[in-house]
């Protein structure tokens, strides 16, 4: 229940526009950031050649294994430019109630590099639903297998696949 305070007659609430100005600023704050994140997805997407290279780094809370470094510098343009396209080419996150596997906290962010300019990162889940944020709207690998093994192969790893990313649970 919301609890509301009312003026009596002959005072004003003198907190009444702090609040106003806090929350336009916040407001214009998320504004600044969807913006941002719009113009980073325009940017790579529209042209991913602008992309020169990338940096992939991994963060999980759970005790998996894997056979590669948590962090990656991609300094091929060629391969760096494979990665953006292969993100812009990924579906939207679709509307509506489904069930995701589980979801084991293992997570990737991608630096995006453009002429020395480093864009909003790109996060993406490697286990539960699979989504990809930081390109526009949430866009989804778990329909796009191919994706992690361009991802792969951008980062040197041999065969890699979506297992190769979510890791082995250690025994």
């Amino acid at each position: 229940m919301a609890v509301v305070q009312r003026a009596r007659p002959g005072r004003a609430l003198v907190w009444a526009p702090a609040v106003a100005g806090l929350a336009c600023a916040l407001l214009a704050g998320c504004g600044h950031a969807a913006a941002k994140t719009t113009a980073a997805a325009a940017v790579v997407c529209a042209d991913p050649a602008h992309v020169a290279r990338l940096t992939l780094s991994r963060t999980n809370t759970n005790p998996e294994r894997f056979t590669f470094p948590a962090e990656i510098t991609v300094i091929g343009a060629q391969q760096a430019q494979s990665v953006a396209r292969a993100l812009c080419q990924l579906p939207a996150m679709p509307r509506g109630v489904f069930h995701c596997p589980a979801d084991f906290g293992i997570s990737y962010r991608l630096d995006l590099v453009t002429s020395g300019h480093t864009l909003i990162p790109v996060h993406l889940q490697a286990s539960g639903c699979q989504n990809v944020y930081g390109l526009g709207p949430a866009r989804w690998i778990a329909r796009t297998p191919a994706f992690w093994r361009i991802l792969g192969k951008a980062a040197g790893l041999s065969n890699a696949s979506y297992s190769t990313f979510s890791g082995t649970l250690r025994s």
